[in-house]
């Protein structure tokens, strides 16, 4: 739809998901790289032998293709980054999708292009109808690999990327791993996409390559035209088609904006997280996969503060072992060093569905069998896991956190496990962590009011305001049509923060923030002023919440608290803060 105000104006206004932040200004640059042309004739007797040689080389130059390209990727983003393409090369070597094939170009002689395409489609289809997040990225893989083989097959060594002759903005249905690594920064100003979410490889390889990125924008490819102008804003989700000179000229002082920002929080990164009264508060990072290290270190965060390891179960569909737990564990341990790590259990169910165990339909999954339950149901995988971050607490600085805590009663149940892995390590003369810290996420409601006891049997809270908010509000945050009841300023959801943090302090132990709240600037000074411990952030978040910080007084932030617990609103708290935080930090807003 054409959009039309005083400051926008353009052909098609798009919102999509924000994947890597900052404003791109170009020409498009569409990237058609699904259009694969199949033959379906079927093939004479005498060239089944020659199309099976076909396909077994086009295997092989794929695979010697994927080793040079993982080898460029290692080179221009990192060895943990490149890995993404291992992924690729089990694909590659999966025996049953070989035999499919072959048994398809002999058996019912098709042509190996025809025979490939139909088997990888099968596969493509099964983990589209999955509704776990990681699972529907996976097929991107799968595009992946397909489109490599059958340009071999058919004897084409393009590079479609290599057509892109000046700067531009891609716009793609799927960016790939593959064209993800192979952008050149100097020609890619950004892109954006129909499918993918901010778990998807191309979002972490955009993030980690800073290139501004929106994704899941459905029919973006379809709408734009080559050479059409477009912005980028990967801060905000929004995508701008053919927008008027004025709309860029509007565009282009945000993004001036924006560099400038970056540059002054440059100033801030290695600095202590310090308010302007000495207050010291922890500034640590969440992290969903290994590939955000660097991140973590660059964006100046002290350690991670929530480790989720859904991935690792969701990756596989076999159950990871101890040793791969440990030896996943262990690189980020070691690289987040001496800083700590803390580890979240596995929070499965809901959206997240492994295909290594089975996880029965349920009519409210965000409600029923997930997190902590499945973990104390199946003792198994939870000894497992239990014993692979005791095994890494002896390498650094580790400590354990259990998602979806409801009452003391899986507390006690929990630590009585933890024990019994010590002691199975012990006897096996296996090294661990004798005194590893154990913490609890608050974000059921009735966790919130029984803070204080729970304090008293861990040594940390940390509070996870995205489910919090959910079950406090009686708000499913994925149904758009309530969407805009999801509201973590609202004053239930503030009183209760300002709880669960009295009965923390008021047991002795610290209390952090996991959830999406505390990356909020909107948020910051409320939680300082609230005597919050910790800030658990995404790390691209780290410097501006640190800015703030060192631009605060406690006893400033702790008179705001005070007044904001007051409003009876969240309008009321959103006026209130957006106002102090223009007026007080005009350089970050």
């Amino acid at each position: 739809m054409a959009v039309k105000n005083r400051k926008i104006k353009c052909k098609y206004f798009l919102k999509g998901v924000p994947a890597s932040p900052g404003i791109a200004i170009s020409k498009v640059f569409k990237l058609k790289g699904e259009s694969i042309r199949i033959d379906p004739t079927i093939l004479k007797d005498s060239s089944v032998d020659d199309e099976v040689e076909k396909f077994v080389k086009a295997v092989e130059r794929s695979k010697s293709e994927l080793k040079s390209l993982q080898s460029k990727v290692a080179h221009r983003v990192g060895q943990e980054n490149a890995k993404i393409f291992d992924v690729h090369q089990l694909l590659l070597e999966d025996s049953v999708i070989i035999e499919e094939t072959i048994n398809a170009i002999t058996k019912e002689n098709r042509s190996a292009e025809f025979a490939f395409y139909n088997v990888m489609q099968k596969y493509e289809d099964t983990l589209n109808g999955s509704t776990a997040d990681h699972f529907q990225n996976r097929t991107s893989d799968l595009r992946d690999v397909k489109r490599r083989v059958i340009r071999h097959i058919q004897g084409d060594r393009t590079d479609h990327l290599n057509q892109l002759s000046g700067s531009a903005v891609i716009v793609t249905n799927d960016l790939t791993p593959s064209d993800a690594v192979m952008l050149d920064r100097r020609k890619v100003f950004g892109f954006a996409t129909d499918l993918g979410g901010r778990t998807s490889h191309a979002a972490i390889m955009a993030r980690s390559m800073e290139v501004p990125a929106v994704v899941g924008l459905r029919r973006v490819f379809a709408l734009v035209q080559e050479g059409d102008r477009i912005i980028i804003d990967g801060s905000e989700g929004k995508v701008l088609v053919q927008p008027d000179e004025k709309t860029i000229k509007h565009y282009r002082q945000l993004q001036e904006k924006y560099y400038d920002t970056n540059r002054k929080l440059e100033e801030v990164r290695n600095l202590k997280s310090l308010t302007l009264d000495g207050k010291e508060i922890e500034l640590s990072a969440n992290l969903e996969f290994t590939d955000e290290v660097e991140s973590v270190k660059s964006h100046g965060a002290k350690g991670v503060g929530l480790y989720r390891t859904d991935y690792i179960y969701l990756a596989k569909k076999e159950l990871p072992t101890e040793e791969e737990q440990f030896q996943e564990y262990r690189k980020i341990v070691k690289k987040i060093a001496p800083d700590s790590v803390i580890i979240r259990t596995m929070d499965l169910g809901g959206d997240k569905l492994p295909e290594s165990f089975l996880i029965p339909p349920q009519e409210n999954p965000f409600l029923g069998w997930r997190a902590i339950r499945i973990s104390l149901a199946r003792k198994d995988i939870f000894n497992t896991q239990l014993r692979a971050i005791l095994r890494v607490g002896a390498v650094g600085n580790v400590k354990i956190l259990l998602p979806m805590i409801s009452g003391l009663d899986e507390i006690h149940e929990c630590k009585k496990l933890i024990e019994s892995a010590k002691s199975e390590l012990q006897k096996e003369g296996i090294k661990y962590d004798p005194n590893i810290e154990i913490g609890a996420i608050i974000e059921v409601p009735s966790a919130a009011l029984l803070a204080d006891r729970i304090a008293r049997e861990v040594d940390f809270l940390s509070i996870g305001t995205n489910d919090l908010v959910q079950y406090l509000l009686a708000v499913d945050r994925g149904n758009e049509r309530i969407a805009y009841l999801y509201q973590h300023l609202h004053p239930a959801v503030l009183r209760m923060i300002k709880q669960i943090i009295v009965a923390g302090h008021q047991e002795g132990v610290w209390v952090g923030m996991c959830g999406e709240m505390a990356s909020d600037p909107l948020a910051t000074l409320i939680l300082i002023g609230m005597d919050l411990d910790e800030f658990s952030v995404s790390p691209i978040a780290v410097p501006e919440i640190k800015k703030m910080i060192r631009s605060t007084e406690y006893r400033e932030a702790a008179r705001i608290a005070k007044k904001v617990l007051q409003f009876e609103r969240p309008s009321e708290v959103e006026r209130f803060m957006t106002k102090i935080v223009r007026k007080k930090f005009k350089d970050l807003i």
